[in-house]
């Protein structure tokens, strides 16, 4: 009988330890994870700092490419196609740009101005 409660009170401590073994691994995993969030948060919120609005009809074609899609040959038709026609007056205008499509210019809407 003695035995039987010792057994018993060993096997407790162990289902006690083992639990609490698990407990501060998941704690330790939640607070790996709440950090990881806070990295992706942060990186967002300056991604989005950097999509600051760009005036399309004063844009360096450094400037351009700071929009979504828009990389050195786009920016450089952008600028090409306002010294040849003018100011853009909407977004649709700049659909008329050779490699700029309506889905670029709705991906970049929000962050273009005129």
């Amino acid at each position: 009988m003695k035995s039987s409660l010792t057994l018993t009170a060993v096997f407790m401590c162990l289902c006690c330890f083992f639990s609490t073994s698990s407990f501060a691994a998941d704690a330790a995993k939640t607070n790996v994870a709440a950090e990881t969030s806070k990295k992706v948060t942060t990186t967002v919120d300056k991604n989005t700092a950097k999509l600051a609005s760009v005036n399309v009809n004063k844009a360096s074609v450094t400037e351009l490419q700071s929009l979504k899609g828009i990389g050195q040959a786009k920016a450089q038709a952008i600028v090409d196609y306002r010294a040849k026609n003018g100011k853009f007056k909407d977004l649709q205008q700049l659909t008329m740009v050779k490699g700029v499509g309506e889905k670029l210019v709705g991906q970049n809407a929000k962050n273009i101005s005129f």
